[in-house]
């Protein structure tokens, strides 16, 4: 009888178990797609439970929480991901958006920088570390990540006018002037103000 309700009892928890089969993680990138971002992270959670260390969904659910707004939230959950994943490149570069969203610079080029440091050919992970550089005033290691940027991906227009704008900082007017111009070609809509203002 006991070996009965055993058996009965190992049936009804292997069904429940069975019965998550990854729909729930499904479903959230669905209603993640459709725009329903507080349904997807129901359903993250619900997937969660019974696989916690999921790196896809608990990424994405911070990544619809930031779609509602719900910063900190989003910032818990790449935090999350980190945890499980070090070297998780898409949740260094949300945790270093957030920061600098916040206006905390060094702390966004440190994880630009760090996700650069990893994919060596992301070169907007390079763009971003020179900009959260820029605005925190190291403008030696902005220099350098614009530069890599660039190096990178040509194609970087924004990258040429910062570089630019840097440089003109630094009493280098005529490079200055010639990023612009590259800025300017590249569609670049500042540019011409920068031209105008500094290399007429």
């Amino acid at each position: 009888m006991m070996q009965g309700k055993w058996i009965l009892g190992f049936s009804i928890i292997l069904v429940f178990f069975m019965g998550c089969d990854g729909n729930e993680y499904k479903m959230a990138d669905q209603y993640f797609e459709q725009g329903e971002y507080k349904k997807a992270i129901e359903q993250y959670n619900q997937y969660l439970e019974y696989k916690p260390t999921h790196i896809e969904s608990i990424y994405n659910r911070g990544r619809a929480y930031e779609e509602l707004g719900q910063f900190e939230k989003s910032l818990s959950s790449y935090e999350e991901t980190l945890e499980i994943d070090p070297k998780n490149v898409n949740a260094m570069m949300s945790i270093g958006k957030y920061h600098f969203r916040q206006k905390n610079y060094k702390d966004a080029a440190f994880y630009f920088d760090k996700a650069a440091s990893i994919n060596k050919s992301d070169d907007q992970a390079m763009y971003l570390a020179a900009r959260a550089f820029h605005k925190a005033g190291q403008t030696k290691e902005a220099m350098e990540a614009y530069d890599n940027a660039i190096s990178t991906n040509n194609q970087l227009g924004e990258a040429y006018l910062y570089r630019g704008a840097l440089k003109v900082y630094q009493g280098k007017k005529s490079a200055g002037c010639q990023d612009f111009r590259s800025a300017k070609a590249l569609n670049i809509s500042e540019a011409q103000a920068a031209i105008e203002q500094y290399c007429q």
